[in-house]
């Protein structure tokens, strides 16, 4: 019997280290493990400045126009029709959604990459989103089995030094850059090149051939924060619509609009 389970254990550690996932590791792979920050959030410039946002010398926040040119007439009318809700909201007031793939690569707060064998699992402060990547499949999961949703079904692998990450699967849900709508058919391809041991650039290549006139590319930059903890980030407790001294609600909207 304790032959039985060691040939056992034997043969399980020869499958798993024969796997694609072991196959792509080597010593010279690039360590994706601990707490990253998004470079590119004006609090993170600001500070390699020596400044704060509320300094008086600190920069204006850029406000910069949606290229609406990028997107299909019949996507550019969904954008439009939800620009017109958006314009009835009072001032202030937001949604708690989840900003799911691909706004959450680029909020200003951290995440945390942890490894194990079979996937590369991403938690994000905001919201404590998770992304999962998995490594040991080369395929996407088949279209009847997919259950679109804000992150996706992703799969990844390694390209030398570079992690490619390729998802699909998405929900309605979400928005691309400055509010872009997109369809079911986002395809989300990340190239994450190592500039050194604790930089890494992300470029991102988002194609929707029903809502995009042609692929757009994101990039962002990242650093590694050793000294950082993720912490707890609820967004329903800064709700907007907050009850006055009555007791009354506005639901969200601005006045006068009914």
């Amino acid at each position: 019997m304790v032959k039985k389970k060691l040939f056992t254990f034997i043969l399980s550690l020869g499958i798993l280290f024969s796997s694609p996932v072991f196959s792509q590791i080597s010593d010279n792979t690039p360590d994706l493990s601990g707490v990253w920050m998004n470079d590119n959030t004006l609090d993170e410039r600001l500070k390699r400045a020596g400044l704060k946002r509320l300094d008086p010398s600190a920069a204006t926040p850029p406000t910069s126009s949606v290229n609406l040119d990028v997107l299909t007439d019949e996507y550019r009318r969904i954008y439009e029709r939800e620009q017109a809700r958006i314009a009835q909201l009072a001032v202030g007031t937001a949604s708690c959604g989840w900003q799911g793939m691909p706004r959450v690569m680029t909020y200003p707060y951290p995440f945390e990459i942890l490894l194990s064998p079979d996937r590369v699992t991403i938690i994000y402060e905001a919201e404590s989103q998770v992304r999962r990547i998995y490594l040991d499949r080369d395929e996407h999961l088949p279209f009847d089995e997919l259950d679109p949703s804000y992150q996706g079904d992703s799969i990844g692998w390694w390209e030398g030094d570079t992690f490619v990450i390729d998802t699909i699967g998405f929900n309605t849900l979400t928005t691309v850059g400055r509010g872009l709508p997109h369809s079911e058919e986002m395809h989300i391809v990340e190239r994450w090149q190592f500039v050194n041991e604790d930089t890494v650039n992300v470029e991102m290549t988002i194609s929707d051939p029903l809502a995009f006139v042609e692929p757009l590319i994101q990039e962002i930059a990242y650093s590694k924060r050793p000294t950082w903890r993720i912490r707890e980030y609820h967004c329903l407790e800064n709700n907007r619509d907050a009850p006055d001294e009555e007791g009354e609600r506005s639901g969200g909207l601005a006045e006068g609009v009914n």
